[in-house]
């Protein structure tokens, strides 16, 4: 007889807990890297480096019981916008639904022993982001 057998990732909601900085993003390095954004005029490139940086120095997650809370950038304000929503984990995804937009953001995660978190977003088709972003634990 044939036995199946079916590894499921769990992650504990608990561990995400607290707030996370921002440490890299990964899409924001390719980007800046990309032939495309060098062939970008001078002007341009300087305000989207502007957006960039912004995002990057303020960017974090912070976790509580069932409500979750980060910064966005208003690119054309060039502000930073604070979020707010409700997060679950299933499985190896963590649903963030965004309270503004009225729209759920999912992210497959990671977690390693050096209290980092790993995300990599999935589109709405499925796929799977090239780019990760990892976030530091703050305070641990």
């Amino acid at each position: 007889m044939l036995k199946i057998f079916i590894f499921i990732l769990i992650i504990d909601p608990t561990l995400l807990f607290g707030k996370w900085d921002l440490k890299f993003a990964e899409a924001h390095f390719n980007m800046i890297n990309s032939p495309a954004f060098h062939a970008t005029p001078k002007e341009q490139q300087d305000e989207i480096i502007q957006v960039n940086e912004l995002y990057l120095k303020n960017a974090y997650l912070e976790f509580k019981k069932d409500t979750v809370y980060w910064v966005d950038v208003n690119p054309r304000d060039k502000k930073i916008v604070h979020k707010k929503g409700k997060w679950i984990i299933i499985g190896d995804t963590l649903k963030i639904f965004d309270y503004d937009k009225i729209y759920t953001y999912n992210y497959l995660i990671e977690l390693s022993r050096e209290e980092e978190l790993y995300t990599r977003l999935i589109f709405p088709n499925g796929d799977l982001a090239r780019s990760r972003d990892v976030y530091s634990k703050i305070g641990f």
